[in-house]
């Protein structure tokens, strides 16, 4: 039996290096994987560096984003959020209705005409929200499509608790972006900032390289045992010995962890949804043809739902005359899109690419793939009643959960780290270490 520190921390992406941050000497982090950082790992082939994701360093939390900024001092480049959607074949400004300009005048129309005179419906689902909030026109030509195809499920199936992440548009900004006059939707993400090299990455290594090796990687919890004096974390061959723990991982893995959970707790585990993500990485033998750092694709037809152009971020991204594309896509963990084979898969969004008009073939140089089972929390209407099962059950064993998995909530990297101030300091009251 190995003691350890006053506070375990499982699951070392950023919210457990976050919490290790703030909780100071007496946490320790257990990481399953030889690697930190969870969902903003970042990966390197043939000179090209690529995400898993698309992340990029912004907040309405001025106090998180100037932790953020004071932490990765000097390592951070500011750049304008450039950004489209692909529509017939042509570039919107993104969001959306910030560039009905650039429609057939038809579309144009139809999407300003019903949000003036939209005819509010009863609310009692995401698709609901969308047509109250946009109208007809927006809601069928992008917002439907897209979040149907981004989620994996149709809107008229999820809840909207989770919409304050999209701003609504005030209808002066639907008037001038219908006629042409220059009009900004996200302003909190006009700009932002972004590692110099290194990728995404560089956020939890800073964090990791600031919790001074308070870190346990390769150390997959296997099993989790209450004692009167706190808890036991094994991995089959290894113990840890707490006082006090905090969940960081997917709450999936730790309640199968836990013994004698309740049928029902396990049931309403078993029944939150969540959506897998792959990445493909498509490095070219020639610089980029726009001023673009992303673009959305509402097209069905279309594999991936956005492309990042890492290139954006500078000069560090891509070898010297270079560009890249990395490709998102979601899917169902096991479904056939997630198990579809490497070469499949890059195959099936080169020609998609290509026939869009974004590459030709030969432009291709190198190529990878990058998946994560757990990526996004899905808001279906039965998320609210499982999660809150699941969190009664933890506040009754005393275990604190903090992060997008172990929350089961659609947080950014600065909302995570909020959560896991907010959490640390909740918990060095309870322990009496504050």
């Amino acid at each position: 039996m190995t003691e350890s520190k006053d506070i375990g921390i499982l699951g070392g992406g950023v919210a457990g290096l976050s919490l290790a941050y703030f909780l100071g000497e007496q946490a320790e982090v257990l990481e399953k994987s030889t690697r930190a950082g969870g969902l903003c790992r970042s990966f390197e082939k043939d000179g090209f560096t690529f995400d898993l994701g698309g992340h990029i360093l912004f907040s309405k939390d001025q106090e998180i984003l100037n932790l953020e900024l004071s932490l990765l001092q000097g390592k951070l480049n500011k750049l304008h959020r450039s950004a489209a959607c692909w529509f017939k074949n042509r570039f919107v400004k993104y969001p959306f209705e910030n560039g009905l300009a650039a429609l057939d005048k038809e579309d144009a129309y139809e999407c300003l005409l019903h949000f003036v005179s939209n005819s509010r419906r009863p609310q009692h689902n995401f698709e609901d929200w969308i047509y109250n909030t946009f109208g007809k026109g927006l809601a069928e030509m992008y917002l439907l499509p897209y979040n149907k195809k981004i989620w994996k499920t149709p809107p008229s199936e999820m809840d909207f608790e989770w919409v304050e992440r999209i701003p609504k548009p005030p209808i002066e900004d639907i008037v001038k972006s219908a006629m042409g006059i220059e009009t900004e939707g996200y302003v909190h993400q006009l700009h932002f900032y972004y590692p110099k090299e290194g990728g995404f990455e560089t956020l939890p290594q800073t964090l990791e390289a600031n919790i001074n090796g308070r870190i346990t990687k390769d150390f997959p919890v296997e099993r989790i045992s209450k004692t009167s004096t706190g808890w036991i974390v094994s991995n089959g061959s290894a113990d840890r010995r707490y006082r006090k723990l905090i969940c960081a991982m997917p709450v999936f893995d730790l309640i199968k962890c836990l013994p004698d959970v309740p049928s029902e707790v396990r049931h309403a585990c078993e029944n939150l949804v969540y959506n897998s993500l792959c990445v493909v990485l498509i490095g070219l033998n020639r610089p980029r043809k726009h001023d673009l750092v992303s673009c959305f694709f509402p097209q069905s037809d279309i594999i991936f739902h956005r492309l990042v152009f890492h290139d954006y971020f500078g000069t560090n991204y891509v070898p010297a005359g270079c560009s890249s594309m990395v490709c998102e896509i979601t899917s169902k963990y096991g479904d056939e899109i997630w198990s579809m084979p490497e070469e499949k898969l890059i195959a099936r969004v080169v020609d998609d690419l290509r026939r869009e008009g974004f590459i030709e073939k030969p432009e291709v140089v190198t190529t990878a793939v990058q998946r994560t089972r757990y990526a996004y929390p899905v808001y279906d209407l039965g998320r609210s009643k499982n999660l809150q099962i699941i969190k009664q059950f933890c506040k009754q064993m005393e275990i604190d959960l903090c992060g997008r998995f172990a929350e089961f909530q659609y947080d950014n990297s600065d909302q995570v780290i909020r959560s896991a101030k907010t959490v640390s300091e909740r918990v060095l009251n309870e322990v009496g270490l504050h």
